[in-house]
């Protein structure tokens, strides 16, 4: 099944709000918080890990409510776009399909007790010769998955430039669309292939389940070849997009309230409101969080931050509720649309309201409105926003889609 099997046009992308094709595959514990998956030495980067570069990748998370460290289990397996294995281990990995998770670490003296956990890869035992989309579970050991989690393993055999276009928005809605395009070059034993084995599939700020993906291609030059998403499924206006800001537990332009002898300790939010929008500028926030770097309050953020439970306020456009259900997101919900995200309506106050327990660092976070009237939700103006490409290779001897390239580029 070829990449095009991921993609939904817009209107399709919330038919059911609670799950997404990305968030379908999660399957999180309640104790698991503050996972991350990244570029090792860049917390807030995409985990995507180049064969030519032979980078590698590097995962963190913590089990709260635990004071007791154990290994945990570690498998890793490639999969077609609708989630399911397309290709045996020995095709894809050069070593072992599972490990060992030992690096784990009992916090210090935090009002909640975790255990934090860290895992880089490859490693000698565990590698990867073919590109494409992956997915890693963490199980306790003889026990039921805690967590999975995608990742992008790319063989670097095109040369990708991203383009991105405008057109108007939908009607009622503020702002102007995203409609990207990639050019690619092939290289290798790529070049000269068949431009129609080709897909380009985009995605924007690190939404994995909002893949869009282009249709056959046109060849602007003999050798390369342009990749153009269709009007109808263009980006529409990104919503605001706010900053956390929790590396030092005290008082700031965003906190408006916190009780350091709690425990677990609270902050309680200034009100986001829709109509002010939101104030994050730096895009590298949109892929990721800053826990490690993040954390300024003494000692090491990985044992010593704390678990803060965090009340966001949001105001909607003109004090009303909207139909269906709001979602917070970002860094610190490990996932999107769920029921422990949702927000509920405050007549009394006029906002929405969640608590959500956050560890010490910097997040950016936004509100979603699946449901939502375009005319009635805001949009990011002036904000950065990131968009990614993947291109994938239908490959005619493995019967299946190699992923040869991926880039991104930023749209003010």
């Amino acid at each position: 099944m070829g990449p095009l099997a991921a993609c939904a046009a817009p209107e399709s992308l919330d038919s059911d709000p609670d799950t997404s094709p990305a968030e379908s595959r999660v399957v999180t514990d309640e104790r698991v918080h503050t996972v991350q998956l990244y570029r090792d030495g860049d917390e807030v980067s995409l985990p995507v890990l180049s064969l030519r570069e032979r980078s590698r990748l590097t995962l963190e998370f913590d089990l709260v409510g635990s004071s007791a460290s154990q290994s945990l289990d570690i498998e890793f397996r490639r999969v077609n776009t609708s989630g399911g294995p397309d290709l045996v281990s020995t095709e894809y990995l050069t070593g072992f399909d599972r490990d060992e998770i030992f690096d784990a670490e009992p916090s210090g003296t935090t009002a909640v007790p975790y255990v934090h956990y860290r895992y880089t890869f490859p490693t000698t035992g565990v590698g990867f010769r073919l590109g494409g989309v992956y997915v890693l579970r963490v199980s306790e050991p003889g026990g039921a998955a805690l967590f999975e989690r995608t990742f992008f393993v790319t063989e670097d055999a095109v040369d990708t430039e991203v383009v991105l276009g405008t057109r108007l928005a939908e009607p009622g809605a503020v702002g102007t669309a995203i409609q990207p395009a990639a050019r690619l070059r092939p290289r290798g034993d790529l070049q000269g292939q068949d431009a129609f084995r080709f897909t380009v599939c985009f995605f924007r700020d690190g939404q994995v389940e909002e893949l869009r993906c282009a249709p056959e291609p046109s060849l602007t030059e003999l050798a390369v070849y342009g990749f153009f998403l269709p009007r109808e499924q263009a980006f529409q206006p990104a919503p605001p997009i706010f900053r956390l800001d929790l590396g030092v537990l005290g008082l700031s332009p965003e906190v408006e309230q916190v009780d350091v002898v709690a425990e677990p300790p609270t902050a309680l939010m200034r009100p986001d409101y829709a109509a002010f929008g939101g104030e994050i500028l730096d895009p590298v926030l949109l892929s990721g969080a800053f826990v490690d770097e993040g954390y300024r309050d003494g000692g090491e953020g990985d044992q010593d931050a704390e678990y803060v439970d965090v009340t966001f306020r949001y105001v909607p456009q003109g004090e009303r509720p909207l139909p269906g259900p709001v979602y917070i997101r970002g860094g610190f919900t490990d996932g999107g649309r769920r029921s422990r995200n949702a927000m509920v309506w405050v007549p009394e106050s006029k906002w929405y309201e969640t608590t959500a327990l956050v560890k010490q660092g910097i997040y950016a976070y936004d509100y979603v409105a699946p449901r939502a009237d375009p005319s009635r939700l805001p949009s990011a103006l002036g904000q950065p926003s990131v968009y990614t490409a993947l291109v994938f290779y239908d490959d005619p001897v493995r019967f299946a889609d190699r992923l040869v390239g991926v880039q991104s580029a930023v749209a003010r």
